[in-house]
């Protein structure tokens, strides 16, 4: 039912009633008519403003947020242009030579003062002194070519003589006879000495064998002379040394001039060297 119907039907129903009421014989009675629900009434208007408020409290503040992380770092920004570069100096002017210094003057030294002249007293004993230790050399040469006189088949090589006295010895024995004679025994230092050393042996005949100072004695299977210095030359023959049966310590020179590592006790011919 639309607003203008229930209008109406309120209208009737109010005249209705005045009606009943005023035309009864009865004295009036109130009676209740339960009327229809009225219509809703209309929106009433906007009432005015209230009044301001008072401001609300202040809120506490509120905790700091802890700080992030710092981010990645940015890209890498484009290089930079090249800057002009500049222009060399001009380079300059060689200075000038220096002028030579003066000359130092230094003054020459005094003059010592004369000797005294010698006594001829004192000037026969120098000369004596002199004499004495001539004739001491003089003495000792003699002795030495004394005892090479005992040796024969003398040969030189350059400024070694190597001589042998014709006798067959062991290695420490011609060892012993060619120091005591002012020499050593034979050790060929190269090939023409080595020449020598058989031209001697061969003056006693073929298959003769002679003593070399060289041996293994010092170090085991190394040759040394008897001074303990590295051998500089060999000439041994092939397949030598061996130290066969762990027994051969000396060496020898044979006639055809090869060498040969042979036990120090066996007698071979004594050839010395002098210098």
């Amino acid at each position: 039912m639309n607003h203008h119907l229930k209008i109406i039907y309120l209208t009737i129903s109010m005249a209705m009633m005045l009606f009943s009421m005023g035309y009864s014989d009865t004295p009036a009675m109130c009676s209740v008519v339960q009327g229809l629900p009225g219509l809703n009434g209309r929106d009433g208007r906007d009432g005015t403003n209230g009044l301001k408020g008072d401001p609300g409290l202040r809120g506490e503040p509120g905790i700091p947020g802890e700080r992030g992380s710092a981010g990645p770092p940015g890209k890498v920004g484009p290089k930079g242009n090249q800057g002009d570069k500049e222009n060399d100096g001009v380079a300059g002017s060689k200075g000038e030579k220096g002028s030579t210094g003066a000359t130092g003057l230094g003054l020459p030294g005094l003059q010592g003062n004369k000797g005294e002249k010698g006594s001829p007293d004192d000037i026969a004993k120098e000369q004596l002194k002199v004499f004495e230790s001539q004739l001491q050399i003089l003495q000792a040469n003699l002795n030495k070519y004394n005892k090479i006189l005992l040796f024969h088949g003398a040969i030189q090589s350059g400024d070694k003589l190597f001589v042998t006295n014709g006798l067959k010895e062991s290695f420490e024995n011609a060892q012993w006879i060619c120091k005591e004679s002012g020499g050593s025994l034979a050790a060929p230092k190269n090939a023409a000495e080595n020449s020598a050393v058989q031209k001697v042996l061969l003056s006693k005949g073929e298959s003769n064998r002679a003593f070399l100072g060289i041996s293994d004695m010092q170090v085991e299977g190394t040759f040394l002379y008897l001074t303990g210095n590295k051998v500089t030359f060999t000439n041994w023959n092939p397949g030598e040394p061996n130290n066969d049966k762990d027994t051969e310590d000396c060496t020898e020179i044979q006639d055809n001039g090869k060498w040969n590592d042979i036990p120090c006790i066996l007698p071979r011919l004594v050839i010395c060297e002098f210098q």
